[in-house]
């Protein structure tokens, strides 16, 4: 019992200390970006009626009249965080590093990708670099997010005049990670962990497989943790950490919260649903013996 506590707080540090890392790195990514993206040319797009489309903005939008050269900074910055804190992945961080050094890796047309859950073309990549696609998606989410989050803050205004409903987000479509539910009003915030957007969904529908069967829901609570829970769904096996709006005296900070409430994922994973594939790559340490 002991080493599994002592493992649990090793993996506390490793897990907030890789954030802290991240974090500041993208801030200075997002300086960087300002003065090199024309984000003034993203007004010039029709947010309502690529909405009605029930596509995300991004799709389809804005990379052509981007250089390359700008995407290049974000990994020359992010990527000495994750070498050093994804060293268990370190074979293949070294051939993304050589194809970067010798000019043949794009992180355009992975973001581009990626917007499209286009499964194949990273299958395509794959095969390509002899590297999985799960850390080819994950690896392009952490180098890409400034890019993500200032095209957010882009659109954001607009979005709150347009009406989206749909259980992915409006800007760069990923599924949520997180959410705040109003119960009085029976309103949901879903939260974008890539790009930081939110939007309101059903309260009473799973986001992931959008049955609104009442029997298909289970609510779990950590005793130390009364506003945050897990929403989890035995339909479709996932689930949604969510915070109560009744009980916050302040907005909530959505990047935070998730970051804090990582034990709720570590009961997820305990009772046996669905992490999703950012969270299943920390969680992998523990089959390399880190924190097993």
């Amino acid at each position: 019992m002991q080493n599994q506590s002592d493992n649990v707080q090793r993996f506390s540090r490793f897990y907030i200390d890789f954030h802290e890392r991240l974090f500041n790195t993208h801030v200075k990514c997002m300086h960087l970006l300002s003065a090199a993206v024309p984000f003034q040319k993203f007004n010039k797009i029709d947010v309502s009626a690529k909405l009605l489309q029930h596509q995300p903005i991004l799709k389809d939008n804005l990379f052509q009249d981007i250089d390359d050269g700008a995407f290049e900074q974000l990994f020359d910055l992010v990527f000495p965080v994750l070498r050093e804190f994804a060293y268990w992945k370190k074979e293949e961080l070294l051939r993304l590093q050589e194809l970067n050094d010798r000019r043949r890796f794009s992180l355009k047309k992975f973001m581009i990708a990626l917007i499209a859950n286009d499964d194949k073309k990273f299958a395509s990549f794959s095969k390509s670099y002899d590297i999985t696609v799960k850390f080819l998606k994950i690896f392009t989410e952490l180098v890409s997010a400034p890019f993500f989050e200032l095209s957010a803050e882009t659109f954001s205004e607009r979005i709150e005049h347009t009406r989206w409903n749909e259980p992915t987000c409006p800007v760069c479509g990923s599924t949520p990670a997180f959410s705040e539910i109003d119960e009085q009003q029976e309103v949901r915030t879903l939260w974008c962990r890539r790009c930081n957007s939110t939007w309101q969904f059903s309260a009473d529908k799973c986001p992931f497989c959008l049955t609104h069967d009442p029997k298909q829901k289970k609510l779990l609570f950590l005793s130390d943790g009364k506003p945050y829970r897990i929403e989890a769904c035995d339909n479709c096996g996932h689930y949604l950490k969510t915070v109560n709006h009744s009980f916050l005296t302040n907005k909530i900070d959505f990047s935070v919260a998730n970051i804090a409430t990582y034990s709720l994922d570590i009961l997820a994973k305990h009772l046996g649903y669905q992490l999703n594939d950012y969270l299943s790559f920390y969680f992998e340490l523990s089959n390399h013996g880190e924190f097993s």
